[in-house]
């Protein structure tokens, strides 16, 4: 248990950093899976886009 006013401080000082540490982390992990999301999501609408024009290339039977 902090006994002076300057432990006290000291105490608080390490709670926020600690504190903001465990806030970035976490900003961190999301970002990351927002970022995978959205790389799957481009994936999925490229390989649309690609059968699409599969399936117009053989209606036309070039």
């Amino acid at each position: 248990m902090a006994d002076t006013l300057k432990d006290k401080i000291e105490d608080a000082g390490q709670a926020a950093k600690d504190a903001a540490k465990s806030a970035g982390e976490k900003i961190k992990d999301g970002a990351e899976a927002a970022a995978e999301k959205a790389g799957d999501a481009a994936k999925a609408a490229g390989q649309a886009v690609k059968d699409a024009g599969q399936a117009i290339k053989d209606k036309s039977g070039a």
